[in-house]
């Protein structure tokens, strides 16, 4: 009779997400992981599941979870591809502002993206900029060279090998700010002109025996962070924290 009876709604779960490093919303080393983390962490705690974290590259972040090698993952935007690999959160955890970044001697000013056909643009692999964007790529209508990192791409962009890199514009300026020197920093900047506005999603991989139950979960946990206030005290909370971490220390007296 027991072994027939459903788990309780309430018994104890866990789920193993990726993590990798994009500051100021995801990363080990940061205080509280990152805002991402924070809220997914804290929506599944709600819901007494505990999250465990495998740290990995960007790009295995989300081909590792595509190839059933981890449960899920977050902060990932709906493609294609993923959509046919994965199940996303009916909510979305944040929504990222892609800029180009670009040397300040170099200044590229463009109407549609396609006017930018002559131009050499970064990319990372598996990260997403756009639907236009992924379009324009593949019809080799844009002429991208892609790099395994966000670091790599910046350095590219420095050495004029690259004249555009596409990226999360609050994460861009965290990457300068903190991996390259004041005369590095100095040297690039960022458009005011958007890309795209991309919505991002905790994903699972589809054949995730518990998946259902997950998101489910999770969505119960969300919803009860925001209408108490919760989400947006903790998103504050963790806001404070990466910029004191990311202010310059002064010498002790």
């Amino acid at each position: 009779m027991l072994t027939c009876m459903p788990a309780r709604a309430d018994a104890p779960l866990s789920v193993t997400l990726t993590i990798h490093d994009y500051p100021p919303f995801i990363g080990l080393d940061l205080p509280y992981g990152g805002l991402l983390t924070r809220v997914v962490v804290e929506a599944f705690k709600a819901s007494n599941v505990t999250v465990k974290f495998a740290r990995v590259s960007s790009n295995r972040a989300i081909t590792g979870v595509m190839m059933g090698l981890y449960d899920g993952g977050f902060g990932w935007a709906h493609t294609p591809e993923r959509d046919r690999k994965l199940l996303y959160s009916d909510t979305s955890i944040y929504t990222f502002r892609m800029v180009f970044f670009q040397r300040r001697d170099m200044q590229l000013n463009w109407n549609a993206l396609s006017d930018l056909s002559k131009y050499q643009i970064g990319a990372t692999l598996g990260d997403h900029y756009s639907d236009e964007f992924s379009t324009l790529h593949a019809q080799r209508k844009l002429q991208v060279q892609e790099a395994a990192g966000d670091l790599n791409n910046m350095r590219k962009l420095l050495l004029g090998r690259i004249d555009l890199f596409p990226m999360e514009e609050e994460a861009g300026k965290m990457l300068i700010q903190t991996s390259l020197t004041p005369t590095e920093q100095a040297r690039l900047s960022y458009q005011p002109k958007t890309i795209s506005t991309v919505p991002t999603y905790l994903v699972l991989r589809r054949d995730l025996p518990n998946a259902r139950e997950l998101l489910n979960r999770f969505e119960q946990g969300y919803r009860q962070l925001q209408s108490t206030g919760q989400l947006a005290r903790l998103q504050a909370e963790t806001r404070k924290a990466l910029l004191d971490a990311a202010s310059p220390k002064r010498p002790a007296p």
